[in-house]
């Protein structure tokens, strides 16, 4: 064969291998290096969490002990599951860091729960005795509660994601103790945390209509004018279909402006938070047609069963979330519809018609049933009530007659005071044999102790057929109520003396504290801030000790027998009160302790009267 034409060339494009193998040496190794990181993380996070594990929170408890022990125990075995799945290739590592991430900080959460649920505890008690928050705040906690019971509580861990619940155990088959299948008896420890953080606010039904009563005054107004002879008076007349004339075009017109009104104010505080209907029910209704209290709950199938029951929801993080029945719903909206109708009739003039008008005799008779019917209606409430029922009528009955100074209702009895030299009236819930009355005779015997002599009822039976009373509502034993005045009460000369010298020695013991710190004279600055405002015969004069430190905190205090304090402590300056208090002479003819009397005259205070019951807003 001829080759002719070919011309041998030298291959430029040599391969440097001595590179390309130095180069997949270098990809090589550092992948072996991101492996061996990824392993050396894995490893270290495993041991951190092993040691909070071994460093489970231990005390004088020993249920709780054993309770942190036996979880310590459970997470230690699916932190080795998890491992062990992660290094066969069975789990994938977003999985597992997903599953340990819920096992760490559902761990970490439940070990400080206690701590933080004390904390907690403090502030929703706080909140609860001053009536800001509704019963559903209360109702968590209870809840939370239960479960401190730790004999009859275990923590769960979630062997698919690694997050850790709580849940009561009940008996099951066969002596064993299994996880409560009802849903109020378990959740996940987040969703804990976020309960007994989280605070609901009470829907103030009275307070909430009275304002936007006042805010609708002029539309409201409008719709009194549209009245007729025979429904003159109070608006409800017109707009209850049972008790108002034949309406012409005009009047139609007017009710129906007003309800769709009525309807859209009401529903932008029910509709947008639901969870002011769960208010309404629980805090202002409080009981359902039977006399049986409205509870939460988040047992679906007991919701269904019992009218008094109200679901809830936990939206998964630990928020909840109102899930009632209709009926529930129409329940409220009408209870907070009734309140704002009677702000309403109570603060709202009645306008002038242009239809004819009754005679004189006829206004003063319809004027007078519509009065007793609204006294009658507010009696009712004192029988059968909840509470804010109890304290609204004590409010109103007291309003309308001025000689009475307090309304006082337990469970056994109502008792009256009143202004002038008359005996308290004590109203039993009870006849003399102990049996309890009916509401219609209860009503009957006791409607006139509450009105003036030219208020009194002469037909009770006739007032209670014309307010529509539901007499089948039960008497109701556990509420309670006051409604007073303030009466001016000037402080004795020992609480004037102790009030003026509070006032001279605040108690400013962090202050001396920080003074230790900075290694100054401490008790030193004590006396000079005190040793002149301290009643005259008391001295005060610095500490002595072993050790310096001991002695910046010491001051002696007192008379002939003096005492030790500590200047550091938040009860320093509560102690050389105390001990004045106990030592001063205001009696004695030679006494200059006397002369505080002079120096810390007696002032008078306006306080608010208390009874038995629960007490309402003070009076201005």
């Amino acid at each position: 064969m001829s080759y002719y034409g070919y011309v041998e060339r030298e291959n430029a494009s040599q391969i440097n291998w001595a590179e390309v193998g130095e180069n997949l040496t270098g990809v090589l190794k550092k992948a072996s290096d991101d492996r061996q990181a990824k392993r050396n993380a894995f490893d270290q996070s495993t041991k951190d969490f092993q040691e909070t594990l071994n460093n489970s929170p231990s005390g004088d408890f020993k249920t709780a002990n054993a309770f942190a022990l036996n979880h310590a125990a459970d997470a230690s075995k699916t932190r080795l599951i998890q491992d062990r799945l992660l290094k066969s290739g069975l789990m994938k590592d977003r999985d597992y860091t997903v599953a340990r991430q819920n096992l760490v900080d559902g761990t970490k959460q439940m070990f400080g729960l206690s701590e933080e649920y004390q904390k907690e505890y403090a502030a929703k008690m706080k909140r609860m005795e001053a009536g800001e928050s509704q019963e559903l705040e209360s109702w968590l906690m209870g809840q939370i509660e239960g479960l401190g019971n730790l004999t009859d509580v275990k923590s769960f861990i979630n062997q698919e994601d690694g997050s850790v619940s709580i849940g009561k155990l009940v008996d099951g088959p066969n002596g064993t103790r299994v996880l409560s299948k009802n849903p109020n008896d378990f959740l996940t420890v987040n969703q804990l945390k976020n309960r007994y953080a989280k605070q609901y606010d009470k829907f103030r039904v009275g307070e909430t209509m009275a304002v936007e009563a006042d805010r609708l005054g002029s539309f409201i107004n409008t719709i009194r004018d549209a009245g007729g002879q025979e429904y003159a008076g109070q608006i409800t007349k017109m707009l209850d279909a049972t008790l108002r004339g034949t309406l012409d075009k005009n009047q139609k017109n007017a009710v129906d402006n007003f309800e769709k009104m009525e309807r859209n104010m009401i529903n932008s505080y029910l509709e947008s938070n639901p969870l002011n209907i769960l208010s309404v029910l629980t805090n202002y209704i409080g009981v359902d047609s039977e006399g049986n209290s409205f509870t939460p709950t988040f047992d679906a199938a007991e919701a269904a069963s019992d009218p008094s029951k109200i679901l809830v929801k936990d939206n998964g993080s630990g928020t909840i979330e109102f899930a009632g029945t209709e009926p529930q719903k129409k329940l409220a909206f009408e209870a907070v519809q009734n309140n704002f109708r009677n702000q309403i009739d109570r603060e709202k003039t009645i306008s002038t018609y242009t239809e004819p008008k009754p005679s004189a005799t006829q206004v003063n008779q319809d004027n007078k049933e519509a009065q007793d019917t609204e006294v009658t209606t507010n009696i009712a409430q004192l029988y059968y009530g909840n509470d804010a029922q109890v304290q609204e009528a004590e409010d109103y009955l007291r309003s309308i007659n001025p000689n009475i100074s307090t309304i006082d209702r337990t469970g056994e009895n109502i008792i009256l005071t009143f202004n002038d030299d008359r005996a308290d009236e004590v109203i039993a819930f009870r006849d003399d044999s102990g049996k309890e009355l009916d509401q219609a005779a209860w009503i009957t015997a006791s409607a006139n102790f509450f009105l003036g002599d030219k208020q009194k009822i002469t037909d009770i039976d006739k007032i209670i057929g014309l307010s529509k009373i539901d007499t089948s509502l039960a008497f109701n034993p556990e509420s309670t109520g006051f409604s007073g005045g303030v009466i001016e009460v000037e402080e004795t000369a020992m609480e004037a003396i102790m009030r003026g010298l509070s006032d001279d020695i605040p108690n400013n013991h962090t202050a001396y504290a920080q003074l230790i710190t900075e290694d100054k004279d401490a008790n030193g600055k004590f006396v000079e801030d005190y040793k002149d405002k301290i009643p005259a015969g008391f001295t005060l004069e610095e500490g002595t000790g072993i050790y310096e430190a001991t002695r910046q905190r010491l001051v002696k205090f007192g008379k002939k027998d003096k005492i030790e304090i500590d200047i550091t402590k938040p009860d320093a300056v509560k102690k050389m009160l105390d001990y004045i208090k106990k030592n001063i002479d205001l009696v004695g003819k030679d006494s200059a302790d006397v002369n505080l009397m002079i120096k810390y005259p007696k002032q008078k205070s306006k306080v608010k009267q208390k009874g038995r019951g629960k007490t309402g807003e003070l009076d201005e």
